[in-house]
């Protein structure tokens, strides 16, 4: 399984996503990240309207004290960003030739 996200890499973050989406029988899955994109121009009316009670409630908070995924979302506002690379998928087929 892979998740893709604006926000940069960050251990605190991808061990709770893991922990409160792979429970129990899930909890062996191998669990792999990759940062994707960001471009408010293609998103649904429904993920921009997300995003910008998202950047409200950041907006109220000091830069100082961002999670990691708060500083991305600030510095991608009103811009396109996109950070996908296709070394990122090398350790997915790395683990996929080891274990077919």
């Amino acid at each position: 399984m892979f998740a893709v996200g604006a926000s940069p890499y960050d251990e605190k973050a991808f061990r709770a996503f893991r922990e409160h989406n792979f429970k129990d029988e899930l909890s062996s899955i191998p669990l792999f990240y990759c940062r994707g994109a960001w471009n408010e121009e293609i998103m649904s009316w429904k993920d921009k309207i997300l995003c910008n009670l998202l950047k409200k409630a950041v907006t109220k908070k000091d830069p100082a004290n961002y999670e990691p995924w708060e500083a991305a979302l600030m510095q991608s506002v009103g811009r396109s960003s996109d950070w996908t690379d296709k070394k990122n998928i090398k350790e997915i087929v790395e683990y996929v030739k080891m274990n077919v």
